[in-house]
Parts: structure tokens; C-alpha cells; sequence
């Protein structure tokens, strides 16, 4: 797996989060922030990185600092206990981080009231782990579904797979 996840750019992953200059972010399990600097260039706002791994958290702030890249939060906790106003995040990312959340049912639901009707949330997991471990996607479009999410899948790379989960918004009148 790792030569495959190695393979994916940063532009092929914002591409897919459709950011726009205004957009609240958090980018969970954010790491040494792969994607965190580079949204922050594109958003005007601060955006939320977020991980239990205080030693990447600092490497992402010394790489944050040398390229004057200055809003970023950097929060360091799992986020499986983090907490925003409900319907704030335009953008939440998560890569590679799901399969080992215990209680994954609890955080796709509080994700989905913390984001914005309009809101995204990106996914990028991998089918290539020993089993037990791993997060199938049909298993997580089923849990995303029930929570109400709509979904789309893809895959980056043969064992890499995306979603993209929004809002299932009830419109009045519907």
C-alpha cells in the first residue's frame, strides 16, 4: 500500500474537495499536514488540523512556520472527541484514519452536524489492509447512508477509494 499512497498528489485530493476561498476546514488526522498546508494556501480562513500525534502536529507547525503559512489551528486531541458548532465546516478530510476509530458510528454522526447543509466531506481510505483492519467502502457507504449522507465513490488507485459524503438535505416541499 504504501507505494500507492505515495503516488497520490496533494492537487488530485483538492481537486476533489472543491475548496473555495471561504471555506472552514478541518482536516482530520491531518498528520504532518500533507493536505493542511496546501488547503491553508487556498482558504482565507483558519483551517482546523487536528491529530492525537503531538509529534506531527509539531512538524506540521515547523513546516507551517518556514513556509509562512500562519492559519493554521493546530488542536491536538482524537478527533473523535472534537467539538464545532453545529452546521460551521464547509470541508472536512480524513485520510486514511477511519479504520481505526473505535466508535466510527459516533463520529460520522457528529461530523454530520458539525458540517453545513452545502458541506463535503472527503474520505480517503484503503481496502489493502490485513483483514480485520481494514474499512471496506461498501461497508462505509452503507454506515455514511444510514446516517444521512448522500455518497460517491471512486478510487485514486487500485486499493485506494474515495468518498465523497454530503448532507442529505430535505428540501421543504419534497
Amino acid at each position: 500500500m504504501a507505494a500507492e499512497t505515495n503516488s497520490i498528489t496533494s492537487e488530485e485530493l483538492l481537486d476533489l474537495l472543491e475548496l473555495n476561498e471561504r471555506d472552514h476546514v478541518a482536516d482530520l488526522g491531518c498528520g504532518t499536514g500533507f493536505l493542511t498546508i496546501p488547503i491553508a494556501r487556498i482558504v482565507s480562513t483558519d483551517v482546523h488540523a487536528v491529530d492525537l500525534d503531538r509529534g506531527a502536529l509539531e512538524e506540521l507547525k515547523r513546516r507551517a512556520e518556514e513556509l509562512q503559512v500562519e492559519n493554521i489551528l493546530y488542536e491536538h486531541m482524537s478527533f473523535e472527541y472534537i467539538r464545532f458548532s453545529q452546521n460551521t465546516l464547509h470541508k472536512v478530510i480524513t485520510r486514511f484514519v477511519l479504520h481505526e476509530l473505535p466508535n466510527l458510528v459516533k463520529v460520522i454522526q457528529d461530523l454530520r452536524d458539525m458540517l453545513r447543509d452545502d458541506g463535503l466531506w472527503l474520505i480517503i481510505e484503503t481496502e489493502a489492509l490485513p483483514q480485520g483492519d481494514s474499512l471496506s467502502s461498501d461497508d462505509l457507504v452503507r454506515k455514511l447512508q444510514s446516517a444521512g449522507y448522500e455518497v460517491k465513490r471512486g478510487y485514486l488507485r487500485s486499493t485506494i477509494y474515495y468518498l465523497i459524503a454530503r448532507k442529505a438535505v430535505r428540501r421543504p416541499g419534497l
